[in-house]
């Protein structure tokens, strides 16, 4: 009979240990699950901050390192390339990234009619509560110049629905203004500057815009601009889907649960985005005010956005940000969702 002693029995243990740490492919359990996410500084990313200050994703066995970006093409270029996992970001970005064949899917919505134009000094007063072509054109006589209208670089959903709004919905002649593709923050700064007649925004860029400067107004919101206007999704990298399944489905539930304590809490919610957006130089009742705000629409639901996600493919094309269309589906993956939605 083999007898073993303990001396022996912990050598085999150890010589066991090491043999398991050396095979390939091999993880420990209690080896948690490491995911850097990319986000733009928008209100529409406070499911992600609640996520990772609630602790929910370390409860799931997941490390979250999160990254800034300023707007979602640069923010899905790094994606493309292998910089980040995921990412918290408008939706045009990540349909024309699979143009140009990145691997990259939508798992989740985030929020939906995020944007809006804001306008104020002679701009605002001109083209009055119901912008019209003519409106700008009288604009332009009076000044000697074309209004100038902040948004983010081509092919993102600033951009895009900004255009949607003008020459679809308003009718302005493109000869007639002047688009400035800028950085969130530096938007907004030129808007109090009066560097720029308008701008598009997002939540708390307007409610803090329109407390720093109460002749802001919002001449357009959402679903004026673009019907059930797509914005903010949950996108990841193919790789990233199939490597770490489990932890991709644990990661969206807690987004379902994010985006749900917003509607039941949002005082609550505002404390803690604040961490991350306010940096401790804004008020948790601002942000409570942002998720208030016309802004402010979550919804998790990858399903219920494909409908306007066509539309706006389709319109991309129009405008030149996308050289072709695919099929809107395929650049959705619903299996996460619908694994843990129920």
């Amino acid at each position: 009979m083999l007898r073993l002693t303990r001396r022996s029995t912990l050598a085999a243990l150890v010589a066991l240990g090491t043999a398991a740490a050396a095979m390939p492919g091999t993880v420990r359990a209690a080896d948690p699950v490491k995911l850097e996410i990319g986000y733009i500084p928008i209100l529409a990313a406070s499911p992600l901050f609640i996520v990772d200050g609630q602790g929910w994703a370390k409860d799931a066995g997941i490390t979250l390192k999160l990254t800034r970006f300023e707007s979602g093409p640069h923010a899905i270029q790094a994606m493309a390339a292998g910089q980040i996992d995921l990412l918290y970001a408008g939706v045009a970005p990540v349909l024309v990234a699979r143009t140009k064949g990145a691997d990259i899917s939508v798992i989740a919505n985030s929020a939906v009619e995020e944007m809006v134009v804001a306008a104020r000094g002679p701009f605002a007063k001109s083209i009055g509560a119901t912008p019209t072509a003519e409106s700008f054109k009288k604009f332009t006589a009076d000044t000697g110049r074309k209004p100038k209208i902040g948004t983010q670089p081509p092919g993102s959903v600033p951009d895009t629905v900004l255009k949607h709004w003008l020459f679809k919905v308003v009718k302005v002649d493109p000869a007639d203004v002047e688009l400035v593709p800028m950085g969130i923050e530096k938007t907004q700064q030129a808007l109090l500057a009066g560097a720029l007649d308008a701008a598009t925004i997002r939540e708390p860029t307007v409610t803090v815009t329109q407390q720093m400067d109460p002749n802001v107004v919002l001449v357009a919101t959402g679903a004026q601009m673009f019907p059930d206007q797509p914005g903010t999704v949950v996108s990841a990298r193919a790789e990233v889907l199939k490597k770490n399944p489990d932890a991709i489905k644990a990661l969206v539930k807690a987004h379902i649960r994010a985006v749900e304590l917003i509607a039941k809490d949002p005082a609550g919610s505002a404390k803690i985005v604040n961490n991350y957006l306010g940096k401790g130089l804004m008020e948790p009742a601002t942000l409570e005010a942002a998720f208030k705000g016309p802004g402010s629409k979550f919804v998790a639901d990858p399903h219920s956005v494909v409908p306007a996600v066509e539309k706006m493919m389709a319109f991309t094309k129009e405008i030149g940000s996308a050289g072709e269309t695919i099929p809107v589906a395929e650049a959705f993956d619903f299996s996460f969702y619908d694994a843990v939605a129920k």
